[in-house]
């Protein structure tokens, strides 16, 4: 009992907290939740026929008639010596014994049993909290029964702790990208959540309101339920370490500090960062010998660039400065796919050398264009119909012809394959303090690949290697094809083909390429705040960044996508315009082939090389610069998107499509190293590469 003027504690409410649960605080309103907890128990009636006919017996006797009987037990307890607590305390004492007769065992079995006995435990513990005119209230069992909870629950949650562990187990020493790779996260969720349920709900229910438990996802509230229960796991041996594993794999890749390393192991986040590191240099190695390996089996491709590494210490000396070094880094792509022939050396040595009296013409390459112009039409007028597919405003989803032919992309011209059999394995080799600028870093960093990859040594015995017998494609941008076409002319009389590196065959990288071809648009396009050019569409579009073409930072990324919102807006007002409708909803209510009829006007009249040439040849007071500048853009902006399009999808065919076409804008635009690149790739795709090569 609560002493007079002691007052039970309260618990605060935050602002946000807006329900609490009935036995949380003791308030005269509880008496009538009470009674609403009665009527719901009476109603569903007990589990023991024998239980429910006494209660039902007792609610039609007037409550001054059951504080009597209540009173007569009382008495008659008495006069046995005992109590009420004594009779509960040795009804469930003689559990067990032979003295437990069947009326005790019956006795108890209705009481722990019955729907009424969570409801007594929530009352012990709120107590009848009337309100006295003394001013007091009654306390109830609110502490002991928060003690035995309390001892209950931690008891529940060691329980589940220990059945955790096999799950957030992970190897410390012995860690595979295989076995990273292999973590799900979402069913891990799951798994946790089903191992340890009450850890789970106590953590959710301290995380979240009540409100937001009713509008938060499930991942969003999920995530840091996780996090805190793989830390306390983590906390428990050091072993159970998977979600730790995990965040250190990924911090790393963000650059995070050794600093901040510290705090998080700290914290129970991460690793340590020493850690990081072992693991770092083991897969490392592990991927190292894998590379060695495949590259005996399977084709591979190398791709190299220059980069620059900034070194900051912060305790300087003679010997320890910050420095800002040049390097340069490299891939190997590993084509893993049995059905790949690896293009021969001599092979392609022999069909290049009688190719080199046959050299493609200009006549070849309009041959080229007029062939590929078909398909690409096809493609644009396609590409045209996406814009309004992809409009809001069309729902293209509740169309009535959407399954129409007309809707479905041409055919691909030449499609990579992309199933598991076919795929790509990537490999990073060593970063190396050589800069690849120059003619002899170049020759340099070719000599440090071949000892990574295990192919130097002494020359003779390299003559018989076999993976020399074949060609090596060197991939890079147009500098780096042109320092090796330079070592390739300089050791051209030298004695044997790894002197003159015969075996290595350069390439310049699509993604170089395409970042020449944003350079020529952002060059041609760019002009002034007038209404119809670049930088009005990037001052409308707010777009930071663009006033400048370049190859660090996320130019390519901006200029992309900004290219795309341009071009999506200058085709959708075409739709208005040449359909002659007031809103694109409005074309809803024609047929595939009417639609398919003004993609193919807006292509040939608004977005050609016919319609751009037509209104030139008009008298020079009859011609609109504006919507001259519009065609060329719009047949310009096609070309690009069709070519990103075709980079990404694999469709190789399309890409050859694009060369002459790319050739005529870098030729014309004064890009003419590039220029250079497609007609040497042009020259190898149609005179000078063995199939196999192609």
């Amino acid at each position: 009992m609560v002493q007079p003027n002691e007052i039970p504690p309260q618990h605060d409410l935050d602002d946000d907290d807006d329900e609490m649960h009935p036995a949380e605080l003791a308030d005269p309103d509880a008496d009538d939740e009470f009674d609403e907890w009665e009527r719901e128990l009476t109603h569903r009636g007990g589990k023991d026929g024998r239980t429910d006919s006494c209660k039902s017996f007792l609610e039609k006797l007037s409550l001054a008639e059951v504080a009597t009987r209540v009173e007569q037990a009382f008495v008659k307890l008495l006069e046995l010596k005992l109590d009420v607590t004594n009779l509960l305390y040795y009804i469930t004492r003689l559990q067990g014994t032979k003295e437990d007769t069947a009326k005790i065992k019956y006795a108890r079995t209705a009481l722990l049993q019955s729907d009424e006995f969570p409801l007594l435990v929530r009352k012990w513990r709120q107590g009848r909290a009337r309100v006295h005119n003394k001013g007091y209230s009654t306390r109830g069992a609110r502490d002991a029964l928060d003690e035995w909870s309390l001892e209950n629950v931690n008891m529940l949650i060691n329980q589940e702790m220990r059945a955790l562990g096999p799950v957030m187990k992970a190897p410390v020493n012995d860690l595979t990208e295989e076995k990273l790779l292999n973590i799900n996260l979402e069913q891990l969720e799951t798994t946790v959540q089903e191992k340890a349920p009450t850890l789970w709900n106590i953590l959710h229910h301290a995380s979240t309101t009540p409100t937001q438990s009713k509008t938060l996802s499930y991942k969003t509230h999920a995530a840091p339920i996780i996090m805190m229960i793989g830390t306390c796991s983590y906390r428990r041996s050091q072993h159970r370490c998977l979600l730790q594993q995990l965040n250190s794999v990924y911090f790393k890749a963000c650059g995070l500090s050794a600093r901040a390393y510290d705090t998080t192991h700290m914290y129970g986040i991460t690793m340590s960062h020493s850690w990081v590191y072992h693991l770092i240099d083991k897969l490392s190695e592990d991927a190292k010998q894998q590379l060695l390996a495949d590259i005996r089996r399977y084709p591979f491709r190398i791709s190299h660039d220059n980069l620059n590494l900034g070194f900051k210490v912060y305790e300087q000396h003679r010997n320890k400065q910050t420095r800002f070094d040049s390097g340069t880094a490299a891939t190997a792509y590993i084509i893993k796919d049995e059905g790949i022939v690896w293009p021969d050396r001599e092979a392609y040595q022999t069909h290049r050398a009688a190719a080199f009296s046959n050299t493609i013409t200009a006549r070849d390459i309009w041959d080229l264009e007029i062939a590929a112009a078909p398909r690409l039409r096809e493609r644009a007028i396609y590409r045209v119909i996406k814009f309004l597919m992809d409009t809001t405003s069309f729902d293209f989803e509740t169309y009535e012809f959407k399954d129409s032919d007309i809707f479905s992309p041409p055919p691909p011209r030449d499609q990579l394959p992309i199933d598991s059999a076919h795929t790509v394995a990537q490999y990073m080799l060593d970063t190396v303090a050589i800069e690849s600028a120059s003619q002899e870093g170049t020759r340099k960093c070719l000599d440090e690949w071949m000892r990574q990859l295990g192919l130097d040594g002494p020359e003779d015995t390299l003559k018989h290697e076999p993976i020399l017998q074949k060609l090596l494609v060197v991939l890079g941008d147009q500098l780096t094809t042109v320092r090796l076409r330079s070592i390739k002319k300089d050791r051209s009389e030298d004695f044997n083909f790894i002197q003159r590196y015969d075996h290595i065959v350069e390439h310049p990288g699509w993604f170089h390429t395409q970042l020449s071809d944003e350079t020529s648009i952002h060059k041609q396009y760019y002009t002034t705040h007038k209404p119809f050019g670049l930088q009005h569409g990037f001052e409308l579009l707010k777009r930071k960044g663009l006033h400048a073409t370049s190859v660090k930072g996320v130019f390519h990324h901006g200029m992309q996508e900004a290219l795309l919102h341009m071009a999506t807006a200058h085709f959708r007002d075409l739709w208005i315009v040449v359909a002659k409708v007031k809103d694109i909803s409005d074309l809803r209510r024609l047929s595939p082939e009417r639609l398919r009829a003004i993609a193919t006007t807006i292509v040939d009249e608004h977005a050609s090389t016919s319609a751009l040439v037509k209104n030139q040849q008009m008298p020079a007071d009859d011609q609109d610069k504006v919507f001259i500048h519009g065609v060329q853009f719009c047949r310009d902006v096609l070309n690009y998107l069709e070519l990103d399009d075709a980079m990404k999808t694999g469709d190789v065919g399309r890409m050859e499509d694009l060369l002459p076409r790319l050739l005529f804008r870098f030729n014309g635009g004064g890009s003419s190293n590039y220029a250079i690149e497609i007609l040497e790739l042009l020259q190898g795709l149609q005179r000078e590469w063995t199939p196999e090569l192609r």
